[in-house]
């Protein structure tokens, strides 16, 4: 599963995700980082069965934890398909049909594909 951790100017600096994933015994897998000595976002992936107990201890660090949908695709969509031929990890893929479809579970949230949208019809999670 995968979540989205946020880390304030306090918390950046200090190893919380190596020091979980060492003390629960669970891999973390970083998948896009994106901080500063301000703060920042990191998108982590957890193995289901360990994901509750990982988090809980990451938001006990005062880390805010969001897990929702990284990724839309709304009506604007006209399917030309720009987005997946530049989606490094095939997370957009098109239907038989040519409907563009998402799976947002392999989304890393790179966000080539709000940039190749001639609609803007694709948004990211802030």
């Amino acid at each position: 599963m995968r979540a989205l951790l946020i880390f304030d100017d306090r918390r950046v600096t200090k190893p919380i995700i190596s020091s979980i994933a060492i003390e629960k015994k669970a891999p973390i897998n970083i998948l896009r980082a994106d901080v500063n000595e301000k703060g920042g976002k990191v998108l982590v992936e957890i193995s289901d069965d360990r994901a509750n107990e990982v988090l809980e201890a990451i938001r006990q660090e005062g880390v805010k934890v969001e897990r929702k949908v990284l990724i839309s695709l709304n009506d604007r969509c006209i399917s030309c398909g720009h987005c997946i031929t530049l989606c490094p990890v095939e997370a957009i893929y098109s239907e038989p049909d040519l409907t563009v479809k998402v799976e947002e579970a392999k989304c890393i949230q790179c966000g080539r594909c709000v940039d190749a949208c001639p609609v803007r019809a694709i948004e990211l999670a802030k």
